[in-house]
């Protein structure tokens, strides 16, 4: 649950902290009071895209911070994984600058965006008003079906995408193949000189490196040589005698148990001892080993020469020719060896076909099996809602395997196209959800589909901003009555304009906007029991309070346990 918000200069909200219990809490108050604006923070912090225009005029950042509890040993994975310590809470902070940048951390640990978004997955969700309307398009209903909580869906969804790029990269490649021949036996005897000349520099991505390091050391051999044996008469020379160190280290010996410190003098004569003998020995080998060829010499500096103007001639770095390199090398297989250069692209195109169109059957399988438990919850949290006679399915359009050129079936999120088919009354047949149901209906459904998945997932904390739009009487009390069940599980923040909501719910907190000191405000309050009756008779009965606006209110706030 979110335990405490805090909010600083953000749109109208300039210094605000509040502490939400558990349960239903519904929040109220005038239109543009600000209601949403704490939605917004809530919504940053489970990790939407901020924007300077957010921050409050003349200040120079905002800062919110999220003080959540939560029961989900997912979130306790992820945060191992990151290296953030797992704490009784879980505190994230967001700063949005007049820079444009902007500082996440959890539990005070910086952390990216994506990283934030992966752990609030299992913290929370957010329905906002425009969601309802997502049912009335058809391309939105894998977002229904998918939930990135699912780990399992995950695994198959990533199998797939892999899948899905290689096969592309694969059917590019051929297409290539299919139609470059013309244009390749145009340019091939072109073609062939510069694969000649290419692969005659016989080039490596480190080539540069090599030759530079092969260069340096024939050019300066007599540097090298001199300084090598100057080196090894030093340290072998009639004046000197390394056999001295280790002499001087066993007299050091003889009075290291009297003080510490003579043991540690021993210790490092020793080291300095060997260390000096393979110094001295690798001199050696060095200077045994010198060898100089000017031929050599003359071969590398050729070489780097040739390369330089190969690097002018084609505009492009090593790795750029060594890639330039490959094509051509293809391009002349296509124009001498084109029928079997095709074969080998289509066989490899079948063989990514194959392993695309498996991935995506186990996804789709996974995601048909999960509709038959979604299709049962959907209809027994609707019957909850008041529409009795509902039948809900899932439908999977057929899909067609003729060819492995043809792509048409495979979309980014897989085979599948879903349509939600519906029936409201007895005797009805099932038809599209966007075409049958109300905005009341709608809303009712859209709830249905929160309630399940706030239960598979999870959540700590459920938010919803005017899902009651466009109910009113017994549906809007059924809808409030969803909102309290779910909140006997998950904690319920709620924006409402129904009084039937807000006498449900088990806080009441009242937003509105103060003019202080010539600045407008946004303030919050949490109501006790009078505070909350005048504000139900405010949304019963408009500004003028009458008594009976006043009795009805009580009665609804008191008798709000026996609806449940």
């Amino acid at each position: 649950m979110l335990k405490t918000l805090s909010v600083k200069n953000f749109a109208i909200i300039e210094d605000l902290t509040v502490n939400f219990n558990d349960g239903m809490t519904v929040l109220t108050g005038e239109t543009g009071a600000g209601k949403s604006l704490i939605i917004d923070t809530i919504d940053l912090l489970l990790g939407s895209r901020a924007d300077s225009d957010m921050i409050r005029y003349q200040a120079q950042m905002a800062q919110i911070k999220g003080i959540f509890t939560y029961d989900n040993p997912k979130i306790n994975e992820i945060l191992e994984s990151y290296n953030i310590e797992i704490l009784e809470t879980l505190e994230i902070f967001r700063e949005i600058q007049k820079s444009g940048r902007s500082i996440i951390k959890i539990n005070n640990v910086n952390v990216t965006l994506q990283m934030l978004k992966q752990i609030t997955l299992f913290l929370a969700d957010i329905h906002v008003q425009h969601d309802t309307f997502k049912l009335f398009n058809q391309d939105n209903y894998l977002s229904f079906i998918d939930q990135g909580s699912d780990l399992n869906f995950t695994k198959l969804f990533n199998t797939y995408s892999l899948n899905f790029s290689k096969y592309n990269e694969e059917k590019k490649r051929y297409n290539h193949i299919l139609t470059g021949q013309k244009n390749t036996l145009d340019r091939l005897e072109f073609l062939m000189f510069e694969k000649e000349e290419l692969e005659s520099l016989e080039l490596t991505e480190n080539i540069e490196n090599d030759l530079e390091e092969k260069i340096a050391y024939l050019s300066n051999f007599d540097k090298i040589s001199n300084a090598l044996s100057s080196a090894y008469n030093e340290l072998d020379g009639e004046y000197f005698s390394i056999d001295n160190i280790y002499e001087a280290q066993n007299n050091i010996k003889k009075i290291s148990s009297i003080n510490e410190k003579y043991n540690i003098y021993k210790d490092r004569l020793l080291d300095t001892y060997y260390i000096l003998e393979e110094v001295k020995k690798d001199i050696k080998s060095d200077l045994d080993n010198l060898d100089f060829d000017q031929d050599e010499l003359d071969f590398l500096l050729e070489k780097q020469n040739k390369l330089n103007k190969a690097k002018e001639k084609y505009k492009k770095n090593i790795s750029e020719l060594i890639n330039y390199l490959k094509e051509i090398t293809l391009a002349i297989d296509m124009s001498q060896n084109y029928e079997n250069v095709l074969k080998e692209a289509y066989e490899t195109v079948s063989n990514k076909y194959a392993q695309l169109k498996d991935s995506a059957i186990k996804l789709s399988n996974y995601r048909k099996k999960n509709c038959k438990e979604i299709e049962m919850s959907i209809v027994n949290e609707c019957k909850e809602l008041d529409l009795i006679n509902i039948r809900f399915e899932i439908f999977f359009k057929d899909v067609l395997y003729n060819d492995v050129l043809d792509s048409s079936m495979f979309l980014e999120s897989g085979i599948d196209q879903v349509d939600f088919l519906i029936s409201l009354n007895k005797g009805e047949p099932l038809k599209p959800l966007s075409k049958t149901a109300s905005g009341g209906e709608l809303s009712r459904i859209m709830l249905a589909f929160k309630c399940h998945f706030s239960k598979t997932s999870r959540l700590s904390l459920m938010v919803f901003d005017e899902i009651d739009t466009g109910v009113s009487g017994q549906t809007a009390l059924q809808i409030a009555k969803k909102m309290k069940k779910i909140s006997t599980y998950t904690q319920v923040l709620c924006i409402t304009h129904l009084p039937q909501v807000a006498s449900i719910g088990d806080n009441h907190v009242f937003i509105f906007k103060e003019e202080i000191e010539n600045r407008t405000k946004t303030q919050i309050k949490l109501l006790n029991k009078d505070e909350r009756i005048y504000q139900i008779a405010v949304m019963l009965s408009g500004n003028t309070i009458t008594k009976y606006a006043l009795e009805h209110a009580a009665e609804l706030l008191n008798s709000s346990e026996d609806n449940i």
